[in-house]
């Protein structure tokens, strides 16, 4: 009673007290999820163009994965991912946190093999076929390529996360001088989920690709390993400059970070 008859007494007289926290929020996240193209390739250079004392960069993108298994995070090789994928990520997003998202390069494998078991149906509409997983040997749900990245936008979003869906980088595969596009796939696909989604989208395929048109097939051999899908450090650069410039140009608010 004396307590309430206290604060009634600085109500009345018109005392007020204000408190000001003065305790700083953590600073935001970039996560970047994908496969091998990002795990080696541009993501493991993105640090590099940020002040990582106000913006951590997460890379935790796993060499291998496709949309489908880094969403379910059923791998072939379990000892690669001894946390999971997708699910941990979505954990520990908070609002102001921006995600990083690329996959095709390994979605088009096989659905159902006794190799990996990675592939997702093409396209984004609602298919779905049940099969025996071979890893897990229990039945599992397989989704389009689309199902799969528009869970992933809504959950970060769900979290306060902003997403940036981009379509995957170019190989070094090219017919009649020209390097081949994923422009009526995984490119399109990706640019249809963020449209519906209202997620941001980045044109990788056809930035950088644009980039090595320009400079011919035989310069641009110098971005790619043997196998003509990874980079080498010249690629992997080509490619974070590129995720770099895009930021730069946006309305994201990570682009204070930038520190070139």
């Amino acid at each position: 009673m004396k307590r309430i008859k206290f604060l009634l007494c600085l109500l009345t007289t018109g005392m007020c007290f204000i408190f000001i926290s003065f305790v700083k929020p953590d600073k935001p996240t970039i996560y970047l999820v994908g496969d091998s193209t990002v795990a080696g390739g541009w993501g493991k250079l993105m640090y590099r163009y940020f002040d990582t004392t106000k913006v951590s960069i997460q890379n935790r993108a796993v060499s291998g994965t496709s949309s489908r298994t880094f969403y379910t995070g059923v791998f072939h090789d379990p000892s690669l991912v001894k946390n999971g994928m997708w699910k941990p990520i979505v954990k520990q997003l908070k609002r102001g946190d921006v995600v990083f998202i690329q996959f095709g390069h390994n979605d088009d494998s096989p659905v159902n093999d006794t190799l990996r078991a990675r592939g997702s149906l093409r396209g984004t509409g609602d298919d779905s076929t049940v099969l025996q997983n071979h890893f897990t040997k229990s039945k599992e749900v397989v989704h389009t390529y689309g199902w799969y990245l528009s869970r992933m936008v809504d959950e970060a979003k769900a979290k306060g996360a902003t997403v940036v869906i981009c379509s995957p980088v170019p190989k070094d595969k090219w017919k009649d001088g020209k390097i081949d596009r994923v422009n009526e796939s995984y490119g399109k696909w990706g640019k249809e989920v963020a449209e519906k989604k209202a997620a941001l989208f980045l044109d990788l395929n056809n930035i950088i690709g644009d980039r090595y048109q320009g400079q011919g097939q035989e310069a641009t051999a110098k971005y790619f390993i043997n196998d003509h899908v990874h980079p080498t450090t010249e690629g992997a650069q080509a490619g974070a400059l590129t995720v770099v410039d895009f930021i730069k140009n946006s309305n994201l608010k990570i682009k204070d970070y930038l520190t070139q």
